[in-house]
């Protein structure tokens, strides 16, 4: 029976797309895999080409949580674990559950004092992309001296029946995000959704965090010809097919961004030009995909110099 690694990453929808395919180092051939992944995520896992085993979690400290925790390690009994972004509680109770050997990056103080095979990567340099990043820790953590593999998430996209009627043929505009990055204006989304409804029909999407861009959307765009409003109506295995039968996604710096493009839907972005913001470190992996980037300024509005023209002229390669 194969040994058992615990690997963990509690975090968004984004940095887990670009931390499961991790698993298909070199090192992890001979595991039995198993994920611990922030609580509402498990559709990616369900949804990953192969499917992932994982439990959800918090990484919000309480006492039960870290005793539901510690008795899943004990469970397990994993001969090794990877934590690619844990709080401190989680690397304790690796070390408190005896797992054999215990990767993760050196960084904050705990990762000093409860793991025993820890990796420097001063990810703050943006040295690497994320991903990139990801695969050199299993890599590294576990002494495999191979040539590292880079490969992207590949997802699927199950039949779901939707709460709205969708035409044949439509593109995916996805303006909102967490303000993690910079954003494109609200005046330049506006511009290109009006531009692309005069050719296909536009599906908006977003959830209630959105609101502060969706709703001067609605209130200019709200009774506009072809334009969908799917905001707040999509579960997320709903969004997945949603995404994976338009013909485009248009989105910044946001975890909708990565689902695309991990199912190969054409996918442009729009992306920060300041470094640790940049595509360069956080840009989504796939087999089409364009990301379009200011020039690194000291303009305090860097982000309206991605015109409108140029992000339609992109897309209109693969609508008409």
């Amino acid at each position: 029976m194969a040994q058992t690694a615990l690997l963990i990453r509690l975090d968004k929808i984004g940095d887990l797309v670009l931390t499961l395919p991790a698993d298909r180092q070199r090192a992890l051939r001979d595991y039995d895999c198993h994920w611990y992944i922030s609580k509402g995520l498990g559709f990616v896992a369900d949804h990953a080409n192969p499917p992932r085993k994982y439990k959800e979690g918090s990484k919000t400290f309480s006492f039960v949580q870290f005793f539901k925790f510690f008795l899943m390690v004990r469970a397990l009994r994993p001969a090794i674990s990877v934590s690619f972004h844990a709080p401190w509680w989680v690397n304790l109770a690796l070390r408190l559950a005896r797992v054999p050997l215990r990767v993760g990056v050196l960084s904050q103080w705990h990762s000093y004092i409860f793991l025993n095979r820890g990796v420097r990567q001063k990810r703050s340099l943006c040295e690497h992309h994320e991903l990139d990043y990801n695969h050199l820790l299993v890599q590294q953590g576990l002494r495999d001296r191979s040539p590292p593999l880079f490969p992207h998430l590949a997802l699927t996209a199950k039949f779901e029946a939707l709460p709205l009627e969708l035409p044949p043929r439509y593109g995916v505009v996805h303006p909102g995000m967490a303000g993690s990055a910079l954003n494109w204006p609200i005046k330049h989304y506006e511009e290109l959704i009006l531009k692309l409804s005069n050719d296909i029909p536009v599906v908006i999407t977003g959830t209630n965090s959105d609101q502060f861009i969706l709703s001067p959307l609605i209130a200019r765009l709200g009774q506009t010809p072809n334009i969908i409003w799917a905001n707040e109506k999509l579960k997320p295995p709903q969004l997945l097919r949603v995404l994976k039968s338009a013909s485009f996604l248009f989105a910044p710096s946001t975890g909708v961004i990565h689902l695309a493009a991990s199912l190969g839907t054409p996918t442009f972005g729009v992306y920060s030009p300041i470094r640790v913001e940049s595509a360069e470190r956080w840009g989504p992996r796939g087999d089409s995909v364009k990301i379009h980037t200011p020039p690194a300024s000291v303009e305090a509005r860097v982000m309206d110099l991605v015109t409108p023209e140029e992000i339609y002229n992109s897309i209109s390669v693969v609508i008409k």
